[in-house]
């Protein structure tokens, strides 16, 4: 009875831990998202790492989506579209604060691809909280009150980095819409790092320890309870 107890809390024990690790979350865009703030698709809540969103650029109307994601200070960031670049062939990626003020974008990785990256190391959250993904396919540009907040033909060097700031006229207000002309649209996939499903830090073993604390107590009580039984 004892072995049985034994094996049944290890194997218990060794599910909840693999799980704990192996546990992201995928998105895929609901509908449409939208293209403002207050109609960009939330992702739900889950305490999980966000391992990847996927959605759809219109192929007949202007079009760009806007996911709200959540950012924690210290971890490392990073977006693109190149590893699974499904069928938008010219993307652009958008990242902005929780105002909407624009803080990076992308929209080749490389001088020899049409896939945006914002890469590790282009930024670095300094404090937790909410932030905005977009993507949108060519030539179709974020603008604020007092226009464009990204330069739409920026001057960068592809040297593994190739992002750019808000360093037009629009760029210190924040995101109204996208206006431009829509010149592809598709199917895509960011994948991503270092972004969060809530506001909350993914708790990534608590829950096996916890388990392995209850399954000790039990079976540090179980003799004493079969003893007391004998007497």
């Amino acid at each position: 009875m004892k072995k049985f107890v034994w094996g049944t809390a290890i194997s218990v024990l060794i599910a909840v831990l693999t799980s704990n690790h192996a546990q992201a979350a995928t998105f895929t865009e609901i509908g449409d998202a939208g293209e403002t703030l207050s109609t960009a698709q939330v992702i739900p809540s889950g305490l999980l790492p966000l391992k990847s969103i996927s959605g759809t650029i219109s192929q007949t109307t202007p079009d760009a989506d806007i996911f709200q994601i959540f950012l924690t200070q210290g971890q490392t960031f990073s977006a693109t579209t190149a590893i699974n670049s499904g069928t938008l062939a010219d993307p652009q990626l958008y990242l902005f604060d929780s105002s909407g003020k624009g803080i990076i974008a992308n929209d080749n990785e490389s001088s020899n691809s049409t896939q945006p990256t914002l890469p590790i190391g282009s930024f670095s959250p300094t404090q937790s909280g909410i932030y905005y993904l977009a993507i949108s396919g060519f030539d179709y540009h974020p603008v604020s009150v007092k226009g464009e907040i990204f330069p739409r033909f920026p001057d960068v060097s592809f040297d593994g980095v190739g992002v750019y700031g808000p360093t037009v006229a629009g760029g210190g207000s924040p995101l109204r819409e996208f206006d431009g002309l829509r010149l592809n649209g598709g199917s895509y996939t960011i994948t991503l790092t270092g972004v969060q499903t809530s506001a909350q830090p993914v708790p990534e073993n608590t829950s096996g320890v916890g388990v392995l604390g209850l399954g000790l107590l039990a079976l540090a009580t179980l003799p004493r309870n079969q003893k007391s039984k004998q007497v």
